[in-house]
């Protein structure tokens, strides 16, 4: 997922897109650092409205990068 790409296009700082997605700050900074791999469904639906795009859209769905917890 490119979530720092969709991000700067979209012109939110992290903070930013924490708080109009409800993503901790700190989750959306691990995960564009590359020290979480994976993000539950609901967190992807979140990040991706926040961002105007469909889930589909910021991640390809498979069994690898979504959790379940």
């Amino acid at each position: 997922m490119e979530l720092k790409k969709y991000r700067r296009i979209a012109g939110l700082t992290q903070e930013e897109l924490a708080r109009k997605s409800g993503v901790d700050v700190t989750l959306i900074s691990r995960f564009e650092r590359g020290h979480r791999r994976r993000l539950s469904y609901d967190n992807i639906v979140r990040l991706a409205h926040a961002l105007n795009l469909e889930p589909e859209e910021l991640v390809p769905v498979t069994p690898k990068s979504v959790s379940t917890r």
